[in-house]
């Protein structure tokens, strides 16, 4: 079953990379630069991230042979500035080796399935990578980065707002998956607006006014550290007034 399913979603991805052609040069008009390529100017880079996260030919990478962590400290890297409203342009990519693996697996409205013992199911699933955004430094803000079957740019799974209709939950998974394959890069474009959350993912809007429960009024880019390669790149930010 496993050889089966790794050839089939191998067979996917490839028809995937085959159809989408490369990224186009960023319109980057009326945004701003965090992130000049060679430095951490923009970002809050204490002691405890060297040797963690670095900077190699204009990117930034999430070492996957960081030093041993010390209890209490925060490996996500984030901006040294604070937003409240903006629109984030972002690259990244997932680069580790695609395996099958056992994962959470989720409903339509990004709930964990649990089995009548209250346990989460799990299901074999093709990975090669998982990280985040966090929204204002949000971990419950967070637009996912990953290879579930719904796709990246789903919006906080562990912090749905159960308290609101399904309707509004929905609203928070992505419409289409819109992911391209291993090893090769995207583009989410993200309105925060309020607690009001759209995702574009390589050209194609796949979350629309998704709400975050609790999120706070202002808050850093956090670039989330999920121990799995990943880099990111070209990323400019423009802040709205409202």
């Amino acid at each position: 079953m496993k050889k089966l399913l790794r050839l089939s979603l191998l067979l996917v991805i490839s028809s995937c990379l085959a159809a989408e052609p490369a990224n186009e040069k960023a319109d980057t008009t009326g945004f701003t630069s965090l992130f000049d390529g060679k430095t951490w100017a923009d970002w809050d880079t204490p002691p405890h991230l060297n040797g963690v996260w670095e900077i190699t030919d204009e990117v930034i990478r999430l070492r996957t042979d960081e030093p041993k962590r010390v209890s209490g400290k925060d490996y996500n890297l984030s901006t040294a500035r604070r937003f409240k409203n903006f629109i984030l342009m972002i690259d990244w990519r997932l680069m580790g080796k695609p395996e099958v693996k056992p994962h959470q697996w989720l409903t339509a409205d990004g709930q964990f399935h649990m089995d009548a013992a209250g346990k989460v199911i799990m299901k074999d699933n093709l990975t090669w990578g998982d990280s985040g955004i966090y929204l204002r430094g949000a971990r419950l803000a967070q637009v996912n980065i990953w290879c579930q079957p719904c796709g990246s740019g789903e919006v906080g799974t562990k912090f749905k707002d159960l308290s609101t209709t399904k309707e509004e939950r929905l609203k928070t998974m992505p419409s289409i998956r819109a992911d391209k394959g291993p090893g090769e890069w995207n583009r989410f474009i993200i309105t925060l607006r309020g607690d009001r959350v759209d995702v574009t993912l390589n050209g194609t809007e796949i979350i629309t006014s998704a709400r975050v429960k609790d999120i706070p009024a202002e808050g850093p880019i956090t670039l989330q550290n999920h121990k799995d390669a990943v880099e990111f790149r070209n990323i400019f930010i423009k802040e709205l007034s409202q």
